[in-house]
């Protein structure tokens, strides 16, 4: 879900990198108010997930490819405010060293792999967490989040580049080729996702918050609410 450069148009682009850069402003505050609490490495391991899951990359011909995503197994354990910060380095490298996203799309690939997928996974995380009570559900609520996390990733790219794109391509065979492509992935990126989370949810429980009211932050620690 990577768009290069020249796909979408520069005040498209633009805006989405305004607001993009809005909310990794806020995501890093949070961050850093959260790693001055609790050092960890985690979140550095997370995004070299990201950075080696989202490498093979199948190329659809309108401007974008199907990849994973990762995003919703970052959120599932460090919140969203990390995973944004995640993907966002990722995303960085990605265009600047791997020439995979165009510099000019930078603000357009947070928001559609960052940004959106984040506050998706969080928002389902959200709900879902009374029913994810007992552990053995855990790893599915997980599952559940990270595949709507991904088709939410996918039909942001189908909207940037029908708000901007060219017009070569109607909007219609993009948003179909993109959420078709994407719905293999989001299946697989779910099952991935909840046997990673179940798995996690066996060696260190502390990770991966069950209770009511707990917020999806393992830097949280096992005690908040």
């Amino acid at each position: 879900m990577h768009i290069p450069d020249g796909w979408v148009d520069l005040p498209t682009s633009a805006g989405a990198g305004a607001a993009a850069a809005a909310a990794v402003a806020v995501a890093g505050r949070r961050t850093a108010a959260r790693l001055k609490e609790r050092a960890t490495t985690l979140p550095a391991v997370l995004a070299a997930y990201l950075l080696v899951a989202q490498l093979p990359a199948l190329p659809l011909g309108v401007g974008t490819s199907a990849h994973l995503v990762g995003t919703g197994l970052a959120t599932a354990l460090v919140g969203p405010s990390i995973a944004i910060v995640c993907v966002t380095s990722v995303v960085v490298v990605q265009a600047l060293v791997l020439a995979d996203g165009g510099v000019t799309a930078i603000g357009l690939n947070l928001l559609a792999n960052g940004v959106v997928p984040a506050l998706v996974a969080a928002a389902v995380l959200g709900v879902g967490r009374r029913w994810a009570a007992a552990a053995s559900r855990v790893h599915a609520t997980a599952g559940v989040a990270a595949a709507l996390a991904t088709m939410a990733a996918a039909a942001t790219t189908a909207a940037e580049l029908a708000a901007g794109g060219t017009d070569v391509i109607p909007a219609g065979t993009v948003a179909a080729v993109v959420g078709g492509a994407h719905v293999v992935v989001a299946v697989g990126e779910g099952l991935l996702t909840a046997a990673v989370i179940g798995v996690v949810a066996r060696l260190r429980p502390d990770l991966v918050p069950r209770r009511p009211g707990r917020r999806p932050d393992a830097l949280t620690g096992p005690a908040a609410s």
